[in-house]
């Protein structure tokens, strides 16, 4: 997938190619490589999240849209989505996984981690203080949360600021989940197979799920001095650290979502024909 009608550095949408030729694209703002086992479409401003996030030891809102793609069809998938996410201008990115050995597209990657294939992250813009919240769980019983406790950072100050993010960053769920209705459709028509909805997501598509990768706290001894932050297991759920923003509130499934964008549309249809009658008949009585 290649926009010959375009006259910058040549800009390719090819997962293998990525691979191979082992660098860095950029256009309009937007990057395309490969490193660190993932091939993304990413941002400035993604990077900027992503530091900020490192920044509040990952004790901010994480929600990611996850799809799940048999191996495979990973390539293919990629070249279509990050394709779609650069045309619609989405503002952070998405990354696929690739294998250690990249023309071995059924090796090891965990099971774990199965329909979390290709990552689409969700900014959210938050306002950071020194002490923040998450959910304890104890290591020998990861499903049952123990408590609520507080966090104190290394870092005090409005870390998202500091690195120029501002809550204009954030968009709209309605383009995400625009994304994602087009995204499917997209996997659909090209026959692309799911690997299963990821174990502790919350499903909103054939392909894709929702997720808070918040860490969480783990208590290994039941001593409240040793517990640590971690990435949250699949046993955690898909809002383990219990964030007070859980988007599954606000992201619907996406047959809920088709019907409701359907119905929009009809309606500003008939929004559209009784302005035109009505403006008929007015003009109708002016001239008459």
């Amino acid at each position: 997938m290649q926009r010959n009608n375009d006259t910058q550095e040549e800009f390719y949408f090819d997962y293998v190619r990525l691979l191979v030729e082992n660098r860095m694209l950029h256009r309009s703002g937007y990057y395309l490589g490969a490193s660190n086992q993932w091939v993304r479409i990413f941002t400035i401003t993604a990077r900027r999240y992503w530091l900020a996030q490192a920044t509040c030891e990952h004790l901010t809102a994480d929600w990611k849209i996850h799809f799940s793609i048999r191996p495979r069809d990973i390539p293919l998938a990629f070249n279509l989505l990050s394709e779609l996410y650069y045309d619609m201008k989405l503002p952070v990115g998405l990354k696929a996984r690739y294998p250690d050995h990249w023309k071995d597209f059924e090796n090891t990657w965990p099971k774990h981690m199965y329909g979390r294939e290709i990552t689409v992250y969700i900014l959210l813009y938050e306002y950071t203080s020194k002490t923040r919240q998450t959910m304890l769980y104890s290591n020998s019983d990861l499903s049952k949360a123990k408590r609520m406790i507080n966090w104190d950072l290394s870092n005090a100050g409005d870390i998202y600021s500091m690195y120029e993010l501002t809550p204009k960053d954030q968009i709209s769920l309605e383009r995400y989940l625009d994304f994602v209705d087009q995204a499917e459709n997209l996997l659909e028509k090209h026959q692309i197979k799911s690997n299963g909805c990821a174990i502790g997501d919350y499903p909103i598509g054939k392909y894709t799920s929702l997720r808070n990768e918040k860490f969480v706290a783990i208590d290994d001894n039941d001593t409240p001095e040793k517990s640590r932050l971690i990435y949250p297991p699949n046993e955690c759920g898909y809002n383990g650290s219990n964030d007070r923003i859980d988007l599954t509130k606000e992201i619907i499934d996406l047959n809920t979502y088709r019907k409701r964008k359907k119905q929009k549309q009809i309606m500003k249809i008939l929004f559209f024909l009784s302005s035109s009658v009505l403006l008929f008949f007015t003009l109708n009585k002016l001239i008459f």
